[in-house]
């Protein structure tokens, strides 16, 4: 009799350590995937000593959309960084790059691979200049980084960035018994932002007011705004647009509707087009080999205003395009 007592009693024993761990597991799940909330969503996440140069922009042009974000922007201070040591994705990499000489942004998520919106997701306190040995994280793949804040559950952060929770979970690696910590910092693939300064809040509030001048990119451009050398005398000096590959009299299409202020021959720029859009910004077109428009004439975006040529300083065909604003030209190409 002693022996099945002692067998009653290690079943007894086993069924109860059994169910101690399944509720120990619940009680683990429960505490690790969601954390008591506050009453204030804190912006601080880290802090960086030396946040960068920050160039407030004008404000430019009405759009009259809004932002295509989901479902907001939360525009965060300029000290705010992720904490990479408590990084939980899988799938993509982290690096921290530095920034050389003549490097901006723009060029920066080229080099990389990426798009503007993953390097803002990974860098949330990004100033809107960068600066030469300015650290950033770049990351291997498009998305965004998000830091968990206290109150967030895996299932209300896949909601607010219109991400499946399985996806979350699978490339972090969350589960009952590695849940979510307040600090965490989770990688969500093709997601964009929801955290940024205020200066790129704006920027992509304005951003795609002015379209390409032509039908599509076609062959891109050969020389971007900024200094370069002459192609004619080899001098150093400031290209104040950007120049497209164009096929001689291809056409060429008002970058955003707006009136006609100027269409006939100027020295340089051979035949050019100046269209003013309102809001102190006016668009430049330059060595076309015909005018299609007049002076004083409205135009709406898209309208075909002129075609591709060889007049003025120019090697070859192709068209110069400006944005100036209040009669300061300004690059282009994060406008378009």
């Amino acid at each position: 009799m002693p022996f099945l007592h002692d067998k009653r009693f290690l079943r007894f024993l086993l069924v109860d350590t059994i169910v101690l761990l399944g509720v120990m597991g619940v009680f683990a799940s429960v505490d690790h995937a969601f954390v008591p909330k506050r009453s204030v969503l804190s912006e601080r996440v880290f802090r960086t000593p030396e946040p960068g140069e920050v160039v407030t922009t004008a404000p430019g042009p009405s759009t009259g959309r809004s932002l295509d974000q989901a479902p907001a922007v939360l525009e965060v201070g300029n000290d705010t960084l992720v904490d990479l040591t408590r990084y939980r994705g899988k799938t993509a990499k982290v690096t921290v790059y530095t920034v050389k000489k003549g490097e901006n942004f723009w060029t920066i998520r080229t080099d990389h691979g990426i798009d503007l919106q993953t390097l803002i997701g990974a860098n949330p306190s990004l100033p809107f200049a960068a600066s030469i040995d300015q650290k950033i994280n770049i990351l291997s793949a498009l998305g965004t980084l998000h830091t968990v804040e206290k109150g967030e559950t895996s299932s209300s952060i896949a909601a607010l960035y219109r991400v499946e929770e399985a996806k979350l979970k699978e490339e972090n690696g969350v589960s009952w018994f590695s849940g979510l910590r307040e600090g965490d910092v989770l990688f969500l693939p093709g997601t964009k932002p929801l955290r940024m300064t205020a200066q790129w809040n704006k920027y992509f509030s304005q951003r795609g007011v002015f379209g390409i001048p032509f039908a599509g990119w076609g062959k891109g451009w050969t020389s971007g705004f900024g200094v370069r050398k002459d192609p004619l005398t080899g001098d150093v000096k400031k290209h104040k647009g950007m120049d497209f590959k164009a096929r001689y009299g291809e056409q060429v299409f008002a970058a955003a509707g707006g009136r006609v202020v100027f269409a006939s021959f100027s020295e340089g720029y051979g035949n050019l087009v100046q269209i003013g859009h309102g809001n102190g910004y006016k668009t430049y077109y330059g060595h076309l080999s015909e005018i299609k428009v007049k002076q004083g004439q409205k135009v709406r975006r898209g309208q075909l205003i002129g075609k591709v040529g060889a007049t003025g300083r120019v090697t070859g065909p192709h068209l110069h395009f400006e944005i100036r604003r209040n009669g300061v030209p300004i690059d282009p190409l994060p406008l378009i």
